[in-house]
């Protein structure tokens, strides 16, 4: 049974405020289910709907020392917090 968009939400913010708190990325949420990434050094923007989930972000490169832990980071959360719905 697919995750429905709500729950999706639930999901989406807790992932992005944990990566508030560990990287200091900072997010807003532009409505329609997007929401803008800044902070030193990233900028980007997660799109959620029905069936798809898009994370894009551009690293300077003083922040891609931190991409594969950020990578990281979003995979394991995403697969934990979805692991329940499928």
């Amino acid at each position: 049974m697919p995750c429905d968009l709500a729950r999706s939400k639930v999901i989406i913010n807790q992932l992005l405020q944990d990566l508030s708190d560990k990287y200091h990325i900072n997010y807003e949420d532009l409505g329609n289910n997007q929401y803008q990434l800044k902070g030193s050094g990233i900028n980007g923007e997660v799109k959620l709907d029905h069936d798809e989930l898009v994370i894009t972000a551009k690293l300077n490169f003083m922040m891609l020392a931190f991409r594969s832990n950020i990578e990281k980071e979003i995979t394991r959360q995403l697969d934990k917090s979805f692991q329940d719905t499928v």
